[in-house]
């Protein structure tokens, strides 16, 4: 029997499914060098995907837009596409352009316009879920596009499209206000993503990085913190750099409920340098959660400054509002929170607020009647008007507040 070589794009596709994303880097660099041009595109993909894992953002649009050039030069629309949604989330990653991230999604829906159910109409949904949900604050579109990821993933047999589906869906019913429900999913997702169940790695990560968004969402930390040590543990294992660097500004948050202050902040610094150095658009993430915990420190002018940092992230928004609020200023508080988009992070200042008011003034029998009204199982964008004006009703109360 002749023994056979295995080309240099095979052996980087077997080192991709063992996640050693460096070995899989020279393969196809080898691939390349050597010119097997009949598999051109397919080494440069796997050279996109290594060297994203990476953090090698020059090499990751440099090989994914040589991919999908070959691709459609070859005429295969459906590889193409699945470039071109790969592309969608680089640009929104890498450099927060989300005007160029929206032009790459509608290429990819053009060239999957009458093809063939496949593996990248879900992943199409899957990208263009969670642009709606967190870009665009749209949770029922979201939704409606992770159901479409996974009916896509159930009729074809592809267990990591339909988990990654459930739990985007999942993630959409939490910040819709379908709390219940959507954690109930997200549990799920995630027993089975440990369990083994999702071989893809992307898909795996991102899996398990939507139900620790979903519990910070709403503040439910007790349940993040049962999730967050075997999601964590597991990322390393896994080697999930570019995820694990995201999640752990999450993680943070955990960090911060448990009391542990110096681990919050040591956890956010890393976080935020490494995003610095590989991904810059995403470091307003951790600046701000470092914000915060500067606020929580009694550490005000720090915290404005990492918030101002930050620019429109949602939780320095927060932030702000909180700050004006912790030196008295409670018009100053209501006005950031009103010149806020109508998003549901923004219950979280409002809780906070009506909270620290109750205390502060318990005879004040509007501020008691407030309290009984809000209700803890998913507050969610409708709510946030009425919970303002009582915020600002409240405040007005109050003729000591500096109005």
């Amino acid at each position: 029997m002749v023994s056979v070589t295995p080309s240099s794009v095979a052996a980087g596709q077997a080192a991709l499914a063992r996640g050693n994303w460096e070995e899989a880097k020279a393969a196809f660099e080898s691939a390349l060098a050597a010119e097997e041009t009949s598999e051109t595109p397919e080494a440069l993909e796997g050279l996109g995907l290594a060297a994203w894992w990476l953090d090698l953002a020059d090499v990751v649009f440099d090989s994914r837009e040589r991919a999908f050039r070959g691709y459609q030069d070859r005429g295969d629309r459906t590889s193409a596409a699945r470039m071109a949604v790969w592309l969608a989330w680089d640009t929104s990653a890498f450099r927060g352009e989300h005007a160029i991230a929206t032009g790459w999604l509608q290429r990819a829906r053009r060239l999957l316009d009458n093809q063939p159910l496949s593996p990248e109409h879900a992943w199409l949904s899957l990208r263009a879920g969670i642009f709606a949900l967190l870009d665009d604050g749209s949770p029922d579109e979201a939704e409606a596009l992770a159901a479409e990821a996974i009916r896509v993933g159930r009729e074809l047999g592809l267990a990591g499209y339909e988990v990654c589906g459930r739990a985007l869906h999942g993630f959409s019913q939490v910040t819709a206000g379908r709390v219940t429900e959507g954690l109930r999913e997200l549990d799920e997702v995630s027993a089975s993503v440990l369990a083994g169940e999702v071989r893809d790695y992307v898909l795996m990560g991102l899996s398990c990085c939507y139900l620790i968004a979903g519990c910070e969402r709403i503040r439910d930390y007790d349940r993040a913190a049962q999730w967050c040590d075997r999601l964590k543990a597991s990322c390393k294992k896994w080697g999930l750099r570019p995820l694990f660097a995201v999640c752990r500004t999450q993680y943070a948050s955990v960090c911060m409920w448990r009391g542990a202050w110096d681990e919050a902040e040591r956890e956010l610094s890393a976080a935020t340098d490494e995003l610095a150095a590989s991904r810059p658009a995403m470091t307003g993430e951790g600046l701000a959660r470092l914000g915060e915990l500067r606020r929580r420190q009694g550490k005000l002018d720090e915290a404005m400054a990492m918030f101002d940092r930050s620019v429109s992230h949602p939780i320095a928004s927060l932030g702000r509002a909180m700050v004006h609020f912790d030196r008295g200023d409670f018009k100053g508080s209501v006005e950031f929170v009103d010149a806020a988009s109508l998003r549901p992070e923004f219950d979280a200042v409002l809780d906070q607020a009506l909270s620290a008011a109750t205390l502060a003034r318990p005879s004040t029998g509007e501020l008691a009647g407030v309290s009984g009204r809000t209700g803890r199982d998913g507050v969610h964008t409708e709510s946030f008007g009425f919970l303002l004006a009582e915020l600002q009703s409240v405040a007005r109360a109050m003729p000591d507040a500096r109005w």
